[in-house]
């Protein structure tokens, strides 16, 4: 059949639809559509109006019967192009989920949502009544309103929550908002939200320092691929402290000076504030920032400036790696060990693996940088297929700090309970003398790791996870980091009516307590995700700690790398071995990364900077090479082990995770699935590979859904990814109550 036809994605995430259905285009709309349209389409039987994403547009389709025509433009502005359709395509290939969930990843902010984006005005919602009587409250909801039991439940644990988001995160209506309002329980207001993310006109314009021959060596090496369009990829090893970011700044100031547009990414959103502030005093409105923790509004102004070309350097967390930016020269990934650039929802790609994709479609530059390379990465560059570049010396002609160990066995043998052990007490207290700044690390946020009876042991545990409540002191709750069930702590055991229910373990919370009992002179900020919240908390905090002189910044991983303040020269790292045990492959590599970049972050100014590191097992190798930070003896080691068990980078490594409500229909289900799966590899795999499981996951059960999981072993070749998506097709024909996650090489073993 010839004419014009267009190729449309529905936008539903239904997977009996995902996929691509041909409409004919009227002649009114021929000269108005083209990939990336957004359109709207009759669908289905009763011809209902939805909207969908045009993929495609032919002169002619195999389609025989009688074709519905698109009805009309949902967006005056295709909403991509045909470099990110490609980049869409690669994400349904590699990531195995679903054409829509890969379109979504690569629209403009908002796009989609009923809302407008050029609101400047949101509504949300607040508690209306004390927290104790919202308690009461929510007892009584959650089995007559469920619904409206979530978002108490919600704003029990936020001071507000925007409408829109409630009706997101809860899935709940506007109709259970109201209901809520209307009993008084919870109140609405109006608040104004800032589009602009920056204020361009408060930074200070500066101009590049004089490099150091290791520095200068780098630039010129990666100007040269960029003037040259070679798509090369370099490893940029640098200790702390070392000038990386000094390199990556000279580079995009060539890449601009030859009409070429650079994407930086950084891991954690608390990296941005410092690290856009750097920026822009060198390249002023030619920066845009995209994150998470902007406001809809703000990232869609963004979104339209960069692709407007008003901005050519982008900065931002990991989805900035979608960014619509044109001609591009060089991406960069500063601390490119960071296991937050694997996103965990579908699509589960890898931003490393998006910048490569990107990079050659452009014929880029890509800069991978950090003191503690990924093994993978280390492994490529070794191997010839990164080109490795190093930074060997502290920019600043500075040290690295002193790393002192102190064994907690010996604090508790001398009756010290505190998690503050007389070593790093001692070090904080010359730091208070003199005036000099303290960073404290400790990877566990609440106040507390869980709450039990210690007359009959009871534990309190989430109701819809086989995991234990998390108390928070400030709110007086107990809280799931899972599923976010949330109750009042009990004053009395569940079980047996004892009083003796206590707190156990310890959270960041916690440590600030401790903290303002040992040192009531000292001033602390605590930043973790219970403190960073709010809209540019982050950035706040960070200002706080630096202008006012703060003693102390004590926090979560958001603390651990990337910051750079001349007048903090004492870290501690309380529990330095908790991660050592996490069943996990990847447990030595990230608990050496988190103890080394965050001892870097000492003495990075003139004055000498000290690190204690607390740990019940000072013997441990990994700790040793930590204290020493020698990357290239923890390296020699990590890849022996990694290629005696076959693990990556010599093998990948793909995870089917099931899930179900029915935990015997979910056993059995998955014995299928693992025996399927070894008859297949056998006869199509071509190669080596192994299969592990089924076996119950690491968290048996979350959100009420018991969870199986199996691993495969392979190569990732183009005849294993037939294989998975073949095994997701016909999981999709089953129409069972079982869901199923395929994702390579997971960073979240759970």
């Amino acid at each position: 059949m010839r004419g014009n036809f267009a190729g449309v994605i529905i936008n539903r995430l239904a997977l009996h639809i995902d996929k691509i259905f041909d409409y004919r285009i009227p002649d009114e709309l021929a000269d108005k559509i083209s990939v990336g349209s957004h359109v709207f389409v009759p669908f289905g039987r009763g011809k209902k109006l939805i909207d969908g994403y045009v993929l495609s547009v032919n002169t002619e389709t195999d389609f025989t019967g009688d074709l519905k025509e698109i009805s009309s433009l949902a967006s005056p502005e295709p909403l991509f192009d045909e470099e990110m359709l490609a980049v869409a395509k690669h994400l349904k290939d590699t990531c195995f989920c679903s054409y829509i969930s890969a379109i979504k990843a690569i629209l403009p902010p908002g796009s989609g949502r009923r809302n407008k984006v050029n609101d400047k005005l949101i509504r949300i919602s607040r508690l209306n009544l004390p927290c104790d009587e919202a308690f009461e409250v929510l007892d009584v909801l959650r089995s007559k309103a469920p619904k409206q039991a979530q978002i108490l439940e919600l704003l029990i644990q936020n001071d507000f929550v925007a409408n829109a988001d409630i009706t997101f995160l809860t899935g709940a209506g506007y109709a259970a908002i109201k209901a809520l309002k209307e009993k008084g329980f919870i109140k609405e207001e109006i608040i104004e939200t800032l589009r602009m993310p920056l204020n361009y006109d408060e930074i200070v314009p500066t101009c590049s320092p004089q490099l150091n021959d290791e520095q200068r060596c780098a630039v010129d090496t990666i100007t040269q691929s960029i003037k040259n369009d070679a798509s090369d990829t370099f490893l940029l090893h640098g200790i702390t402290g070392s000038g990386k970011t000094e390199v990556f700044l000279n580079c995009i100031e060539n890449a601009l000076e030859s009409n070429k547009t650079a994407i930086v990414l950084v891991p954690e959103i608390s990296l941005t504030p410092q690290m856009v502030t750097r920026f822009v005093s060198r390249f002023g409105k030619k920066i845009a920032v995209l994150h998470s923790a902007l406001s809809l509004g703000e990232r869609a102004d963004e979104y339209k400036r960069i692709k407007r070309g008003e901005a050519t350097v982008v900065v931002g967390a990991r989805s900035a790696i979608f960014a619509p930016i044109k001609n591009i020269g060089v991406i960069v990934i500063d601390e490119e060990h960071e296991t937050s650039y694997k996103a965990e929802n579908a699509p589960t790609y890898h931003a490393r693996d998006i910048a490569q994709l990107r990079t050659d479609m452009n014929n880029a530059v890509c800069i991978l940088a950090s003191a503690t390379p990924s093994v993978e990465s280390f492994y490529k560059a070794n191997s010839g297929e990164y080109k490795l570049l190093t930074l060997s010396h502290r920019a600043t002609g500075a040290e690295l700090p002193e790393i002192i160990v102190s064994d907690m066995r010996d604090e508790l043998k001398s009756g010290n309970r505190s998690c503050i052990g007389s070593t790093l007490m001692s070090e904080m207290q010359k730091n208070l003398d003199r005036g000099e700044q303290t960073i404290l690390f400790l990877n566990r946020r609440g106040f507390s790791t869980f709450v039990s009876c210690r007359s009959c042991g009871y534990v309190a545990k989430c109701k819809n996870c086989d995991i234990t409540l998390t108390y928070h002191k400030s709110r007086n709750t107990l809280t799931c980091h899972y599923c976010g069930y949330t109750i009042k702590k009990p004053d009395k055991c569940p079980e047996c009516d004892s009083k003796f229910i206590k707190e156990f373990g310890t959270g960041t919370q916690k440590v600030e307590e401790e903290l303002k009992n040992l040192f009531p002179e000292m001033s602390v900020i605590r930043m973790d995700v219970d403190t960073t919240g709010a809209k540019s908390s982050h950035q706040t905090l960070l200002a706080r700690f630096s202008e006012e002189k703060t003693d102390v910044l004590l926090g979560t991983q958001m603390v651990s790398k990337g910051l750079d303040f001349p007048n903090v020269t004492l870290v501690g790292v309380l529990a330095a071995d908790q991660s050592l045990g996490i069943d996990d492959f990847r447990a030595n590599e990230r608990t050496f990364n988190l103890i080394t970049q965050v001892c870097g972050r000492a003495g990075r100014g003139k004055k000498h900077g000290r690190a204690v590191i607390q740990t019940y097992m000072p013997e441990n190798q990994t700790l040793e090479l930590s204290k020493s930070q020698d990357y290239l003896s923890f390296y020699k080691e990590e890849i022996q082990l990694r290629q005696s068990l076959n693990f990556p980078p010599f093998c990948d490594i793909v995870s089917v995770l099931l899930t179900s409500e029915n935990e015997q229909k979910l056993h059995d289900y998955a014995q299928n699935i693992a025996k399927s799966l070894h008859q297949v590899m056998a006869h199509d795999a071509g190669g080596y590979y192994e299969i592990l499981g089924p076996a119950v996951a690491s968290i048996p059960r979350i959100g009420g859904k018991y969870r199986f999981r199996i691993w495969v072993k392979c190569t990732l070749d183009k005849k294993c990814t037939d294989i998975f998506s073949r095994l997701r097709n016909y999981h999709i024909k089953q129409g069972n109550n079982i869901n199923m996650v395929i994702e390579n090489n997971p960073y979240n073993t759970l």
